[in-house]
């Protein structure tokens, strides 16, 4: 009996065929190679991973440390501006008023416990010069030793005229107006008129001195 030629051929094809799905299901390496994509491919599209955010913040950092040095050099220039002004105002006293003519009026409280200060007018030579309404934050500062410079000006050798006009609460919270006078003998050089208020402890009733020194 003679056998077919394409029986061998069909034979060689199906011998061939059942060697490559052996191999196959013996080697996982492709199955493997395809899961590692795909977690690869998973990560490169995840949308959450920000590649700027390491940038951004370092930027914010930077803008943060640039602020604050700005904040330090401005809170020195204040500083340097007060300084500045402190001495301006040093010399414009001193080129106004002179310290051969020069004449300060200073208030001062010793005690004020009959008498609470609201306000004080000053008057020198019939003329109005000064008037100040006292705060309670100043009124305290009384207490603890203060003194308030009222008034500079420029007098000349010689005598003057100095009324000064109190008003505030007195002795059992009543309204208290009072008024003291004083001719000054102006000198030569600076000198210094200091409006008193003490306490008559005896009489329980508020005391007000001038005195020039």
């Amino acid at each position: 009996m003679r056998i077919p030629p394409y029986y061998f051929l069909f034979s060689f094809l199906f011998v061939l065929v059942a060697n490559i799905s052996s191999a196959q299901e013996e080697s996982p390496q492709p199955e493997a190679q395809k899961v590692e994509k795909s977690n690869w491919a998973e990560k490169v599209d995840d949308t959450s991973i920000d590649f700027g955010k390491e940038q951004t913040e370092q930027s914010a950092k930077q803008a943060l440390s640039e602020v604050r040095k700005i904040s330090r050099d401005i809170q020195s220039l204040k500083s340097e501006v007060v300084d500045l002004n402190k001495d301006l105002r040093l010399m414009e006293e001193k080129l106004l008023f002179p310290s051969s003519t020069k004449y300060s009026v200073f208030v001062s409280v010793t005690s004020g416990k009959f008498f609470d200060l609201e306000s004080i007018k000053l008057k020198i030579n019939g003329r109005f010069v000064a008037t100040h309404i006292y705060s309670e934050k100043q009124r305290q500062a009384f207490l603890r030793g203060g003194i308030h410079k009222l008034y500079i000006t420029n007098l000349s050798e010689g005598e003057h005229d100095v009324v000064a006009f109190f008003t505030g609460i007195g002795p059992g919270g009543r309204a208290y107006k009072r008024a003291a006078e004083l001719k000054v003998d102006k000198g030569p050089g600076s000198q210094y008129l200091e409006i008193a208020i003490s306490d008559d402890t005896v009489a329980q009733e508020p005391v007000f001195k001038m005195k020039q020194w």
